[in-house]
């Protein structure tokens, strides 16, 4: 498995974005991982691209959304046409002046929703030209450059965000609760080793009841919930793909036993672990 890391300074200057087309694509490995956030605007396609555990089917005019350190098997998929803006973090946090902005989308930080959104032609053809015209500022690079690649950045993520809202039921609006917008942003640090309300709350400074209120009102789920289905989305993606056996994957997600760790698995699937990793083997 080839691990991709974003080269800051492919332009001489360091720049926390890029973009490509299909013709640019023939240095991906068939199996990568990336420290970096993706758009993938594909135009025409076909076969299977497998995101962590997760099959998505290729179809005309779809956008994925792909989040760093996601398994990333592209053996399988044919990109004809398709342009791709991948960018870290940093840089919206950076752009935007807000060190939480990339967990205000749902589609990058929702491990219960896909993460893919088909689009009316017309619709797709407006976002792909703006990845487009990203791509190309990129290249040209101009003292305007950074405000034209601001703007353009913004309403395309807005502009998804309400989009993906439409299709998956979601409220549409961008998440901007200082308090829940940390809590996502430790779930994806340290999700590893903490999976407890306790363990949050107190790092968020406020009480479980606190904490469980807050995710109820703003994403109609318990904090226990999303903590539960955060951490086996991750567990999920190491029965697929970690040579580890499943007592070494189980002191990695630092359960105090394997047998609370099979508990866990089986609760969350329906799965015994050896069951569920014989399943995902089939995909």
């Amino acid at each position: 498995m080839e691990k991709l890391r974003f080269q800051r300074t492919k332009y001489g200057k360091e720049l926390l974005i890029d973009a490509c087309d299909e013709s640019e694509l023939e240095l991906i490995a068939d199996t990568m991982v990336t420290n970096f956030y993706i758009l993938l605007f594909l135009e025409k396609g076909n076969g299977q691209y497998l995101l962590d555990a997760t099959p998505i089917d290729f179809r005309d005019q779809m956008v994925l959304f792909i989040k760093p350190g996601q398994v990333n098997k592209v053996d399988k998929a044919h990109f004809e046409r398709c342009h791709l803006m991948f960018f870290e973090g940093d840089f919206l946090d950076e752009f935007f002046n807000d060190k939480d902005f990339i967990f205000k989308f749902d589609f990058f930080h929702n491990p219960e929703l896909p993460s893919y959104l088909h689009l009316p032609a017309g619709q797709f053809q407006a976002y792909y030209n703006l990845a487009r015209e990203v791509r190309s500022e990129i290249r040209q690079q101009t003292p305007e450059s950074p405000h034209i690649l601001r703007s353009i950045i913004y309403y395309l993520l807005v502009r998804l965000n309400q989009a993906y809202a439409k299709a998956y039921g979601t409220s549409g609006q961008t998440l901007s609760h200082p308090t829940l917008l940390a809590f996502l942003r430790l779930l994806e640090r340290d999700i590893k080793t903490q999976r407890t309300v306790a363990a949050y709350a107190e790092r968020l400074h406020i009480s479980r009841v606190q904490l469980n209120n807050l995710c109820q009102q703003h994403f109609a789920k318990t904090a226990r919930q999303i903590i539960r289905e955060r951490a086996m989305a991750e567990i999920k993606k190491a029965l697929k793909y970690s040579t580890l056996s499943l007592s070494e994957i189980a002191y990695d997600f630092n359960f105090s036993a394997p047998s609370h760790f099979s508990r866990f698995v089986k609760q969350m699937t329906g799965y015994a672990p050896q069951d569920f990793k014989e399943h995902l083997s089939k995909w």
